[in-house]
């Protein structure tokens, strides 16, 4: 009896210990603690009953939570084997204390918590703890998923899981959410602050995990789902803004840890990717600008493009008529007076941060930028400014801009900034801002229809409103080709022919025009509501709202035109063809194997080809063609019998321009003044002179990796290319020769073409996904 006593009481100590989590060891939790848990797992139903395996279960986690941290770390793997289970149970405590065990063992250590994070189970039963629609497990659960995202590793596996998903639509649908950007209130609510703190909770998850997704799992994402969340997010965001303004904001208990940084790059995130509302059809577009018959464009770029300034005019009785000038006409409120008009394009606005030129990965640009969704700057997104004349008015071209603020201004409080905008615009300051295409979508619509028609990766579209007598911008020409189109009111256009030969280049330095143009040599033309003026880079023009003239319609005292910049960027110049048509061709020749598999593989596949694409380079510096829009990507309307001969002839045209530039670099690209160039930048130890050639990375290289360029660092190959070269230059000149020959015998065009068209895609992918984020931040997805 005493020894079966002792046994009984031994046992009942053993298990008391078990149920406490005192066990040191993995294989005495297996044997005492796996099975009760393993059968609250397994159970369908909650059950209330104090001896049932959820309710023992409960109190299981409970001491080991409390008790027993050398348990968490790390976790039995039995039990680890089981949370994806536990966190799905029906049984609300179960589930928040499987959370909260998760958690704990995250804490305990880093390596355990991005462990934890890569298991499918795990994050599968974190996803159904979500849902459960029990508040006690939705929050026990967020703050597992903050624990286990304290790194990076972590977050980005649990936000590459059903996670995000799952929490992106219980955001969606939590009540006290909806009723928190939905209320009128000016200060954090001070009832039910459990609701509070579980809403905020919910939407600091979000962002967290929103922010530490890879785009493409981004992609994979429900859009009706996406809409929702981003239309919430984007009214927490301006809520947070508001509230956040406020003296006592930080008094709150239960505010939302994410900065309003945090929230606006998610917005951004959750946009890039989300298909926009079609506003404008291409062709409804197209039509608008270049005229109704669909050789009208084709004709437009034989006659005018890069060539010379033309105007369209458009019948006043017509303009109600056009779509999309009566889309443009209605989204600037253009039909109030001045001060409305200024309200309408200047509340709401961010900045627009700039984004590298031949940036091609969007999750590059949003690591490295940190400041989505601040307020305006004064020149990168704004200017408010006037030209001012001499007394004497002896030299126009002598006028000097005037700006109404300070560089670099940052416009905190919209309401006093819109103010001062107004008082400006009384006294004769015009207000030019930037970045339409990412402010409207309206005129993004446009900008990515001229861009596919154009084959150009993007354009961009800036607004000018002008009071009456004035002029804003100086006496200027642009490096890119500009379509100005009169919105509201008049505006006389004075423009002189391109004095230089040769088109300015994007990003290149301006030249001063130091009054080398007389006044009374250019081009008049007075834009009237609807018209449209096509301007070429290169071409200096003028722009003011004189009424003098008996035949301008004064009704509106004020002007206000868009224009559409076609930017051509470097390797969508002639030059950058031509560069792309090399790089494509030496692949080629890789593949093939023929001349590749001898001594002679570094200076074929290698040296040489850098030296003809410095050559090519040095040739454009003087040779007009290479200047030019490359158009064979442009996306052209669908040809029918009336205009095949004009899709043929630009066609045609583009080829033959193909064919001039080989013929040019067969003739005119010389080893020794190429290779001169490299030289001096070897002994300086300076490539900047090179830097032009960093877009290249962008295009496939194969092969071995030592007979591969490191396009945003040549120095190196440049360093190794004399060194080889500069024992006999002769015969390197002698070898250079017959490759470039060889190359401009072989090229083919269309494999040009083809490589052309994919990096345009490439460009255009990252431009569009900039610009889709933009207009998230602008309210565009807003319901």
């Amino acid at each position: 009896m005493n020894r079966n006593g002792k046994r009984k009481k031994r046992k009942g100590r053993a298990d008391e210990a078990a149920a406490d989590g005192a066990s040191p060891s993995s294989a005495s939790f297996d044997r005492h603690v796996f099975p009760i848990l393993l059968s609250a797992a397994r159970t369908t139903c909650g059950n209330s009953n104090s001896f049932s395996p959820s309710a023992l279960a409960a109190r299981l986690l409970r001491r080991v939570l409390s008790r027993s941290p050398q348990m968490l770390s790390p976790l039995p793997e039995s039990l680890v084997a089981l949370l994806p289970g536990l966190l799905a149970s029906s049984y609300s405590s179960v589930a928040a204390l499987s959370c909260e065990v998760l958690g704990a063992a995250a804490l305990q250590s880093m390596e355990a918590g991005e462990v934890l994070a890569s298991d499918s189970g795990i994050a599968s039963g974190l996803a159904r703890a979500l849902g459960s629609g029990s508040q006690l497990v939705t929050e026990a659960a967020c703050n597992s998923i903050m624990d286990l995202s304290a790194s990076s590793v972590g977050r980005e596996r649990l936000a590459g899981s059903p996670v995000l998903q799952r929490i992106l639509y219980v955001f969606s649908q939590v009540e006290s959410i909806c009723e928190f950007v939905s209320s009128r209130i000016t200060k954090y609510p001070k009832g039910d602050t459990e609701a509070n703190k579980t809403s905020h909770l919910i939407i600091d998850t979000v962002v967290l995990l929103v922010n530490s997704c890879k785009v493409d799992k981004l992609q994979s994402m429900q859009q009706e789902l996406v809409r929702r969340a981003l239309s919430l997010l984007y009214k927490i965001w301006k809520k947070v803004q508001l509230l956040r303004s406020l003296a006592d904001c930080n008094n709150g208990k239960y505010q939302l840890q994410s900065r309003e940084y945090e929230i606006s790059k998610a917005i951004f995130r959750l946009s890039i990717d989300l298909a926009s509302p079609a506003c404008l059809e291409p062709d409804v577009v197209r039509k608008s600008i270049f005229g109704q018959v669909e050789s009208d464009f084709e004709s437009f770029v034989l006659a005018y493009w890069e060539k010379s300034p033309n105007l369209y005019r458009r019948k006043q009785n017509t303009q109600n008529d056009d779509p999309v000038f009566a889309a443009l006409h209605s989204a600037f409120n253009l039909g109030a007076a001045s001060d409305a008009i200024i309200e309408s394009f200047i509340k709401g606005l961010v900045s627009c941060p700039a984004i590298a030129s031949d940036e091609l990965d969007i999750n590059s640009f949003l690591q490295e930028v940190h400041d989505l969704g601040d307020a305006i700057k004064y020149r990168q997104d704004i200017r408010v400014l006037r030209t001012q004349y001499p007394s004497d008015q002896s030299s126009r071209g002598c006028a000097m801009e005037e700006h109404f603020f300070y560089d670099g201004t940052v416009f905190l409080d919209e309401d006093a900034f819109t103010k001062k905008c107004k008082h400006a615009f009384k006294n004769g300051y015009s207000i030019a801002l930037r970045g339409m295409e990412f402010r409207s979508e309206k005129v993004a619509a446009i900008a990515s229809t001229l861009a596919d028609l154009f084959g150009q990766p993007s354009v961009g579209a800036n607004i000018y409103f002008s009071p009456a007598s004035s002029q804003g911008l100086a006496r200027h020409y642009d490096d890119h080709c500009v379509l100005a189109w009169q919105l509201l009111g008049c505006k006389k256009w004075m423009i002189w022919p391109n004095p230089k030969p040769l088109l300015p280049r994007l990003y290149e330095p301006f030249d001063p025009l130091d009054g080398i143009l007389e006044d009374n040599s250019g081009r008049m033309e007075v834009l009237h509501e609807g018209d449209m003026m096509y301007i070429p880079r290169g071409y200096v023009h003028e722009a003011h709202t004189g009424l003098d003239e008996p035949h301008m319609n004064a009704y509106a005292d004020y002007s206000l035109h868009l224009t559409l910049a076609i930017e051509v960027e470097p390797p969508f110049e002639w030059e950058g063809f031509a560069h792309i048509a090399l790089q494509c061709w030496v692949e080629k020749q890789k593949l093939g194997g023929s001349r590749f598999d001898n001594v002679m593989a570094k200076e074929e596949t290698c040296l040489y080809p850098l030296v003809l694409h410095v050559a090519i380079r040095l040739l454009s510096n003087n040779d007009p063609i290479f200047r030019k829009a490359c158009m064979v990507a442009a996306k052209l309307p669908s040809s029918s019998s009336c205009t095949t001969a004009h899709l043929n002839a630009l066609r045609s045209s583009q080829r033959s321009t193909f064919d001039e530039i080989i013929r040019n670099i067969e003739r005119n690209c010389n080893f020794k003044g190429a290779f001169k160039s490299i030289e001096l930048a070897v002994q300086e130890k300076n490539d900047e002179a090179f830097q032009w050639m960093s877009w290249l990375r962008h295009l496939p290289q194969g092969g071995d990796a030592d007979l591969r360029i490191d396009f945003c660092n040549v120095l190196e190959t440049l360093e190794e290319l004399v060194e080889a070269f500069s024992s006999n230059p002769e015969q390197a000149s002698v070898g250079f020769t017959g490759f470039k020959s060889r190359f401009c015998r072989c090229v083919v065009y269309e494999d040009a073409c083809q490589s052309f068209e994919t990096l345009l895609q490439m460009y255009r992918t990252t431009r569009s996904q900039y610009m889709r984020g933009m207009l998230a931040l602008h309210g565009a997805h807003v319901s």
